[in-house]
């Protein structure tokens, strides 16, 4: 039997969004393609075109292999290896949500191949084995602004879409470069700070929704570094304001800046990277659109395939719910 391949796309994603730590996230405009094909010795080969690969494994330790793994599992069949071709735009381990996308890749392209009839709830819960950000991952599936915060029965999230004005450009300091960087504790998410947070959320969700009503978004107060490395000028950064720009933050766990923006926002990448500058380290700008457009939407339509044996069971086409569009 030929191998039959498939082609999943997902958009990355920033959390922490103008200052809503935790709590919120965007997908962007870059993209992470990943192709699998089913082979039946048991092994794995990785192959990946894109910037930082010496970070991504090349073994099935890959967040891709792992989840395309789970997700079988979960379906009680056994995993006969594959072949994977990796195409990324998102920059990998610099607040990006790189994890996030390869983590959705992995489970869509198993849904893909072997029509496993995936619900939306299991594809998360599978999901958050690998990722706990739960608001990277549903802005990456849904696409758009997501917000999400406790309510009496548990979480609840909204998605709100970004009118095509806006733009994030970010300024990723080269920490590498960093002479004595070291990690920081993750910081407590207790008490009414957490409150805050999902506040700013809903006043983010709220701005998107009505922003051609004329509705404001107030400037959002500096918060301390989450990222996981120290980076020098890194508090300084995070209090830069200058006019037209709605917010300076660290994107998700860093320790990429975002600068959230409408109209010109040079005036404030110059000054963010000035400033790393001024403490010797080195930065890169780069500049997203944010898409409405999720994963959900991308991968919605299954391919029409033949499914490989797998684990000694012949596997023909199974009638199945499968995640919802």
């Amino acid at each position: 039997m030929a191998n039959h391949s498939v082609l999943v796309q997902i958009p990355a994603t920033v959390g922490n969004l103008g200052g809503a730590r935790d709590c919120s996230a965007m997908a962007l405009d870059a993209f992470l393609n990943v192709k699998v094909t089913p082979r039946f010795d048991g092994q794995v080969g990785i192959r990946y075109f894109g910037d930082n690969g010496e970070r991504v494994p090349r073994d099935r330790s890959n967040l891709v292999v792992q989840a395309l793994e789970a997700a079988l599992h979960a379906k009680g069949l056994v995993f006969t290896g594959a072949d994977f071709e990796i195409y990324s735009s998102v920059p990998v381990a610099v607040g990006l949500g790189s994890s996030t996308a390869a983590v959705l890749a992995g489970l869509i392209a198993a849904e893909h191949l072997f029509r496993l009839g995936l619900s939306e709830k299991t594809l998360f819960d599978l999901a958050a084995s690998y990722e706990d950000r739960q608001d990277n991952l549903r802005a990456a599936w849904w696409g758009g602004f997501v917000s999400g915060g406790e309510e009496a029965f548990g979480l609840a999230y909204r998605r709100t879409a970004i009118p095509e004005n806006f733009r994030l450009h970010v300024v990723i300091p080269d920490v590498s470069l960093v002479a004595g960087s070291r990690r920081l504790r993750p910081s407590a998410q207790a008490g009414n700070g957490s409150i805050s947070y999902q506040s700013r959320a809903t006043s983010i969700a709220d701005f998107f929704a009505h922003t051609a009503a004329g509705l404001e978004l107030s400037a959002s107060e500096s918060t301390p570094p989450t990222c996981e490395k120290m980076v020098p000028g890194l508090e300084e950064v995070l209090n830069i304001s200058i006019p037209g720009v709605l917010s300076v933050f660290i994107c998700g766990s860093g320790p990429a800046i975002g600068i959230l923006a409408r109209a010109n926002a040079e005036p404030a990448v110059a000054a963010v990277r000035e400033c790393f500058s001024r403490h010797r380290v080195g930065s890169l700008g780069m500049a997203f659109r944010p898409t409405n457009s999720g994963a959900r939407d991308r991968n919605a339509v299954l391919p029409d395939i033949t499914l490989p044996a797998l684990g000694g069971r012949s596997r023909s086409v199974i009638e199945s719910t499968p995640i919802p569009v």
